[in-house]
């Protein structure tokens, strides 16, 4: 009959499992606006662009290489890799709770009775070395040793305690020996099982929750790989155009350096007066002076891209030394439309999955107030004498259905679905802030780029007239048809507008960068994060089986990591 109620349940779970407690979620469509905003857009192309490999745009080997290299040895983008795989394993423990639990248990057990209790007294001193169990158990009745032992707690009840006495006897087998001591052994095996019947969905929505955040650590690892190419692609430029700045300057350097000669030479020939050449050797030195503020952020930005390379500091130093013109953008930049951050912007598809999780959540909780369901069972082995475990009189079992119903527990399950629904809130409003935020990041780099693109037009125009304006000021001033003080201002105006020129030049790239960022680039729909890292050596498992067949043992990361030398580092221990 048991075994027919625990069918019963088991078929009743699965007729109900297809139903679960909790709303069904369904993602959010937010009215985005069809196009871009016009003063942004103007001078953009609104074709699709070529989101996945953008700084391909460039033209630049040297920048793609870069690029790959970050993917591979940046270290945040390994510790979101790593936030992905602690996600799987816990999505795993989830889904876990929807199959049956087995355990297998093992005891031994000695034990001395006591001279002077029931067993010891009664039934061992009625009970010859060589009778039967069940003769020794009747004589001890037939002497009023059982029944008088049985009488004193069954008192109220006329001959009842001798008809337990008579039916006890009945169940004890016949041909067990009464052990000739009062030391007995026990020895125990089996197994115990258990499963939980997910008649309400509970555990299936524990599972739902698991799948979104774990597809929301999917999207937080795109989400670090998108800043971590556009921070990549922003320093290389910083530091082109640093270099560019160097540059310039030099040239200007050796422009000043020929001014201050020709004043010198004047003044020799009694030309000009001595604050001339004053003024030419001070306007030289405010120029030499902001040479070593370049170089120093070169050296800071080459130094900041080999740590994002995942490498020393200076590991890019000698590869970077020489100089390189400043990538530029192409002639078109293609922009998309509106809807498209919904699919690209891995921040707003990390939200939506998020609040797909905590949807979940309000399931888990609801399925509190409900009953569970659980179907458990025992298979096993006793016996005193080892060598008759196996025997089929040794078995033991029991299966049988459990019902656990928490009926009143101070309205706590129910304050428990409100926070869960306030959460859910929380989210939704969390999603719609990300997508907000992710318009204005696309519009702002927008209007930056394309006014940018206007400044360095407009500089580049002021720099060629200036450079005119010296080299008129020069020569009117060799003629001696002007004074010093003009020539001065030209040179002035031309170092700033050369370096303002280099400047402008980086920095449309560098807004142009921004953008392929805050549209959502550098990734691709196939490209996921790779489920093992060789780098880690074995503290990574492939296979939770691993850590049984390798004996529990674990070589930590920092136990296998090779060393600058590349030959493998191992922690001394106190031993050593």
């Amino acid at each position: 009959m048991n075994i027919r109620w625990g069918m019963a349940i088991v078929l009743l779970g699965c007729i109900v499992s297809g139903c679960a407690v909790g709303p069904q979620y369904h993602a959010p469509e937010p009215a985005l606006p069809p196009q871009w905003h016009q003063a942004a857009t103007d001078g953009l192309a609104p074709g699709a662009a070529n989101l996945h490999e953008w700084w391909l745009v460039f033209a630049d080997d040297q920048l793609s290489s870069l690029v790959h290299r970050a993917v591979e040895g940046n270290l945040d983008l390994r510790l979101a890799m790593l936030r992905v795989r602690e996600a799987r394993a816990l999505r795993g423990v989830a889904a876990g709770e929807l199959l049956p639990s087995l355990a297998g248990q093992g005891s031994y057990q000695r034990t001395k009775y006591s001279a002077n209790g029931f067993f010891g007294g009664a039934i061992g001193r009625a009970a010859g070395s060589n009778a039967t169990f069940a003769e020794s158990v009747a004589r001890g009745v037939a002497s009023g040793y059982l029944t008088q032992g049985l009488g004193t707690i069954l008192p109220e009840v006329p001959g009842l305690a001798s008809s337990v006495a008579g039916n006890l006897v009945g169940m004890i087998p016949g041909r067990s020996k009464l052990p000739d001591t009062d030391e007995m052994n026990l020895f125990t095996t089996g197994f115990d099982a258990s499963w939980e019947i997910d008649v309400f969905g509970g555990i299936r929505r524990s599972v739902e929750a698991a799948d979104s955040e774990l597809a929301a650590t999917v999207e937080d690892y795109r989400s670090v790989q998108v800043s971590l190419l556009a921070e990549v692609a922003a320093t290389y430029i910083d530091v082109r155009a640093l270099q560019s700045q160097i540059e310039a300057t030099r040239r200007n350097i050796e422009l000043q350096k020929q001014t201050l000669s020709l004043t010198r030479a004047r003044f020799d020939a009694q030309l000009t007066s001595e604050l001339d050449v004053h003024q030419a050797r001070t306007n030289l030195a405010t120029t030499e002076s902001e040479l070593p503020l370049l170089e120093s952020g070169l050296t800071l930005a080459v130094y900041r891209l080999g740590v994002l390379l995942g490498g020393e500091p200076a590991a890019l130093y000698d590869e970077l030394s020489a100089s390189r013109a400043i990538p530029q953008p192409p002639s078109e930049t293609f922009v998309g439309v509106p809807t498209d951050l919904l699919r690209r912007r891995p921040d707003i598809r990390a939200a939506e999955r998020r609040l797909a999780a905590q949807t979940a959540r309000i399931g888990v909780a609801a399925a509190d107030l409900y009953p569970r369901f659980t179907l458990s069972g025992t298979l096993g082995f006793d016996a005193r004498d080892f060598s008759h475990m196996l025997d089929g009189r040794s078995v033991t079992y029991g299966l049988g259905p459990a019902v656990h119903w928490s009926l009143f527990n101070g309205l706590r399950n129910l304050s428990r679905i409100a926070a869960q629904e306030a959460a859910t809130h929380y989210a939704y409003v969390s999603y719609e802030r990300t997508l907000l935020m992710a318009l204005q990041d696309v519009e702002s780099a927008m209007v930056a780029y394309k006014n940018e693109q206007a400044r360095r037009d407009a500089l580049l125009r002021a720099a060629e007239a200036a450079r005119q304006a010296v080299q008129i000021a020069e020569k009117r001033y060799e003629d001696g048809l002007t004074d010093f003080q003009n020539v001065l201002a030209a040179q002035r105006s031309l170092v700033n507008l050369d370096n303002a020129v280099a400047q402008s030049r980086g920095q449309v790239a560098v807004y142009l960068v921004a953008l392929y960022k805050a549209l959502g680039g550098g990734w691709s729909p196939d490209q996921t994060p790779p489920a093992e890292d060789p780098d880690e050596g074995s503290a990574v498992l492939a296979h939770p089986l691993d850590f049984i067949l390798s004996g529990g043992k674990m070589n930590l990361p920092w136990e296998t990591k090779p060393d600058r030398n590349g030959e493998s580092a191992t922690t001394p221990t106190n031993e050593e």
